[in-house]
């Protein structure tokens, strides 16, 4: 799905509070302790904001653990800055986000 498939859905509050909700999960399936206020989401920006200082944790204290969440997300590879997920985390928490919500819209689209 590219780019201009997704602007219709990063507008949707449903489409992503759906994602936010998928994110909660993933990163609370890998260990990861995540307080995000799903029905709150009021836009992409604010879910990015949200999950940056998450990141910004975890690339201290779990970095190894990290990659295995951005492998569980199904991020991938060539995403993923050369200099490290953790060199640059508002393009990680965009990348990831985006991710998921693409995950969202292809379970919405293709699932009876």
């Amino acid at each position: 799905m590219d780019d201009t498939q997704l602007d219709k859905y990063r507008h949707d509050l449903a489409f992503l509070r759906a994602a936010a909700a998928q994110t909660v999960k993933d990163c609370e399936r890998m260990g990861f302790e995540i307080s995000i206020d799903v029905d709150k989401i009021t836009g992409i920006l604010h879910l990015q904001l949200q999950l940056e200082p998450y990141l910004k944790q975890w690339c201290k204290e779990s970095s190894s653990r990290l990659a295995a969440l951005l492998y569980q997300i199904d991020l991938p590879e060539h995403l993923i800055p050369e200099r490290g997920a953790c060199s640059d985390i508002p393009y990680l928490s965009s990348i990831i986000i985006k991710r998921e919500l693409i995950k969202v819209v292809m379970r919405k689209l293709y699932t009876p």
